[in-house]
């Protein structure tokens, strides 16, 4: 009987162990989390909690602890006039300047408000994807969310420590044009539009945009349909798993879990939340973000670009 009592006590003791470490707690959280669960996790030693919002956001107030983070995690492209993911040493130095370290656990948020807020999180979650990171997170509905549900805010800027990231691009999560070109009407090659109806029909464009329409075959999924951004007040939650695997498959994509996906939008920000539903939430393990994106492709006159017609353009 005591060989059992002390056997259970050992038992308890490894759990209770394993449970006090933060590095084993975060680590089995999934890529979207609460408020609630980042209220409780504040004060683990490896998490490191990143505002992306604007500048005047974060002065207002901030999440405690949080580092302002609101850029560069895109630049000037030196080949184009445009937004793209800098150099790997700028990317890496930024991150080290944030304090994120290679064993941190990183959550990401944003103000909150808008889909459009939400894919600045999920930009900067992709980037550290795309440079070797998998332990970050999105704070589920931003800093809308935490203030709406009475979490403290704080004025204090944080000045953190630089960290020893030495992350490496992943060529894996970055589609080039010469791929983009290379990949167009290849079977088995999914290209998801993360853009307007508008945007990508092509009855509309941004003045920076060279030509409308979208990569021919492309899917339309747009990435304000992927949050509730604005229903009922609500911050931007992105919707519940089930509703967007419902979406994925009414937009046709594939139930292959290894298809080869790559999403795409004007500037490669709602090309990310295109790639955080599909990769993160919907389990698709081969997805790419084209980081030119239309921007890109538009300009180069070799990609061919897809406009619908509805025969009442002239009127």
């Amino acid at each position: 009987m005591k060989s059992v009592c002390r056997l259970k006590a050992s038992f308890i003791g490894v759990l209770l162990f394993m449970f006090c470490l933060p590095g084993l707690v975060l680590a089995a959280e999934t890529p979207l989390v609460s408020v609630d669960w980042l209220a409780k996790n504040l004060k683990k030693k490896d998490l490191v909690i990143l505002d992306v919002s604007d500048f005047i956001h974060y002065e207002n107030g901030h999440i405690p602890g949080a580092v302002r983070a609101f850029g560069p995690w895109m630049t000037m492209n030196r080949d184009f006039v445009g937004f793209m993911m800098p150099d790997e040493t700028t990317l890496v130095d930024m991150l080290r300047s944030y304090g994120v370290n290679n064993e941190s656990f990183v959550v990401v948020y944003d103000e909150g408000v808008t889909s459009k807020d939400t894919a600045k999180s999920a930009r900067a979650l992709w980037t550290l994807h795309a440079l070797g990171h998998p332990r970050v997170a999105i704070l589920n509905g931003g800093m809308s969310a935490w203030k709406q549900k009475g979490k403290p805010v704080s004025t204090k800027a944080v000045a953190p420590v630089t960290g020893n990231f030495s992350g490496k691009l992943v060529p894996a999560k970055v589609a080039t044009l010469t791929e983009v070109k290379m990949k167009l009407g290849s079977p088995g090659v999914v290209f998801v539009d993360d853009r307007l109806p508008d945007q990508y029909f092509g009855h509309e464009k941004n003045s920076e945009i060279s030509r409308a329409g979208h990569l021919p075959g492309a899917l339309l999924w747009p990435a304000v349909y992927m949050t509730i951004a604005g229903k009922d007040f609500a911050p931007s939650y992105f919707r519940k798993t089930d509703e967007l695997r419902q979406m994925a498959k009414g937009v046709h994509l594939p139930a292959d879990k290894n298809a080869e996906i790559i999403t795409y939008s004007n500037h490669g920000l709602a090309a990310a939340m295109g790639y955080f539903v599909l990769h993160d939430l919907l389990g698709y393990r081969n997805v790419k973000l084209y980081d030119g994106s239309i921007l890109e492709a538009s300009a180069v006159k070799d990609v061919p670009m897809v406009v619908n017609r509805w025969g009442w353009e002239k009127m």
